[in-house]
This record gives structure tokens, sequence and C-alpha cells, in this order.
């Protein structure tokens, strides 16, 4: 990655018109986020190792997460904002796409209130519902169906069940698929990052079609996974009509997000490219959890 590094501070310079960069690497995940110093400049760059066939794919992909966040942006939902140099927004170096976005300083903000949490997810939601767009069909969904494949002879009988509980979802679905919105795909809240304008969205590459309330559920998924069925977030939506009109559908989206999830990061995790500890503990929990979502949505 210095190679590469290196590579980023030249074509900055040299294509990109920019000058006295300095690369920092600000974190390292998925993707490697590099600030382009001193400019207000991020590299947001792909890690994974990707085949001629993908490559298209990749491509195409990231095109749409920067017109999304365009999109977004122009109908004020407070997100973060691409940044186009040279007149384009996709690029490859070394074999690794990239795109780059406004540099957010490091900034402390309590974390959003029960009532804040959801007034931010629905300004978001209802802005997607106006995205015109190319949006995959349950693309977030779908791609877990890789992680359920591979997990598929996993000796650990919660993952079984946990497998077992996402096909029956996975049908249902599809057998809904009339049903389907436009969603961010992937609303939770380490994709809401803290700036000196308060929080904003960002990771705009999992805009999907997906079932209604999907990115309420999204938010607050693992913080009723871990703090129980009494999380503030969770009991203010399912006890607010004008926020959970539906509380079946809301169960629903809800279940599948929690699989989703655990299953994805599971896989992620035992391949050696994810958080294991942290999967781990989603397992721990999941199935108990789901098996309670039933009696949470219940009317009271």
């Amino acid at each position: 990655m210095d190679r590469f590094i290196y590579q980023l501070q030249h074509a900055a310079i040299a294509y990109f018109g920019l000058t006295d960069v300095t690369p920092l690497v600000l974190s390292r995940g998925g993707n490697i986020i590099i600030h382009l110093a001193p400019h207000p400049i991020v590299a947001r760059v792909a890690t994974f190792s990707i085949t001629d066939q993908q490559d298209h794919h990749i491509c195409k992909r990231l095109e749409q997460e920067l017109l999304v966040a365009s999109h977004l942006y122009e109908q004020g939902v407070p997100g973060l904002r691409p940044v186009y140099l040279a007149g384009e927004g996709v690029y490859k170096l070394d074999g690794h796409w990239m795109t780059f976005w406004e540099y957010v300083p490091p900034t402390t903000l309590p974390f959003p209130s029960p009532r804040d949490a959801v007034d931010m997810v629905n300004t978001l939601s209802l802005a997607m519902e106006q995205y015109t767009g190319h949006i995959p069909i349950l693309g977030v969904w779908s791609r877990i169906h890789q992680s359920v494949n591979r997990l598929s002879k996993h000796p650990d009988v919660r993952i079984q069940h946990l497998i077992h509980k996402f096909n029956e979802l996975d049908q249902q679905m599809h057998a809904d698929s009339m049903l389907l919105v436009p969603s961010h795909g992937d609303a939770h809240a380490r994709n809401l990052l803290p700036s000196p304008k308060g929080w904003i969205w960002m990771d705009f590459e999992d805009v999907s079609w997906m079932p209604r309330y999907w990115d309420l559920a999204s938010f607050v998924a693992n913080l009723a996974l871990f703090k129980g069925e009494q999380e503030p977030t969770l009991q203010y939506m399912i006890n607010n009509p004008d926020v959970v009109a539906d509380r079946v559908a809301f169960g629903f989206a809800l279940t599948a997000r929690i699989l989703m999830s655990t299953l994805g990061n599971f896989d992620y995790g035992v391949s050696g490219y994810g958080d294991l500890d942290f999967a781990s503990e989603q397992v721990k929990f999941a199935g108990e959890f789901i098996t309670r979502v039933e009696h949470i949505i219940r009317p009271r």
C-alpha cells in the first residue's frame, strides 16, 4: 500500500492539479480513507481484489454511489459530498478503484437522541424515494447470499438456524417484491459521520430497493441486538404510530436486517476480512433476539 500511496500523491499533483499533497491514512477497512492534506479532500480506495469480469460492475457501482450522494445533497439531506477531480468521479490507479469526497475534520458530537435519529433516517428515506436513477432490487440483501453459501457447512448450530431463517425471509422478500422502496441500504449509526455542521450520512454504495422500514431497521438493529428490546431508539420507533404504522412490516425488516448483518459479518470474520470478535458477539445474541421480535412488535 505504501507504493499505492506514493502513486496517489503523484497523481494528485500531476493529473488533478493539487499542490504540496501529503497523503494521510485516516482509516483502514473494506476501504482505505486517505486525506490529501492540506486539501479538504479524501480518497476512498477500495481494497478488495476483483476479477476482470467484476471490474466494470465495480466502476458502475461507484458511479451510482456518487450520483446518489449528489442527489441527496440537492435534496437537502446532510450527507458527505463527492468531489470531482479533473471532471471525473471514479478513478482506477494501480488496480484499485477510488472516489474522492470532502474531508470532514475530526468532530465530537453526542449520540443522536431517538427523536433526532428517526428524523435523520426519515429525511434520508424520503429523499431516496425521489431518486430516479438505477437502483438494484434487493441489491444489498442479495450480496449476502454469497456469505450464506460459504457458511452452509459451518458446524455451529446457531449459524445453521440463522441460515434457515434467512432462507425463509428471502423467499418472502422476493414474493413481495412489489412492496419494496428505495433505501440507503446500510443506514446504521456508524454510517453517520460527526461534522462541524452536525451529523451527516455517508457510504451510499448499498442503495437498493428494500422492504418498507429498511433504513429505520438498519439504524436500530445492532443497537437493539446488543442493548436489548428496551433500547430507547427501538422503543421510540415502535411506540410512535407516526414512525412505525405497520409493526409487522417493521418486525420483518428488523429481523432481516439482523440476519443480514450477523451472517455477513461472521462470514467476513472467519474469512479473515472482518472483526470476528464483533461478529461472534452478534451470533451470540441474534437467534434469541429474533425469536423475541414477534413479542416486541405486538400491539400494546
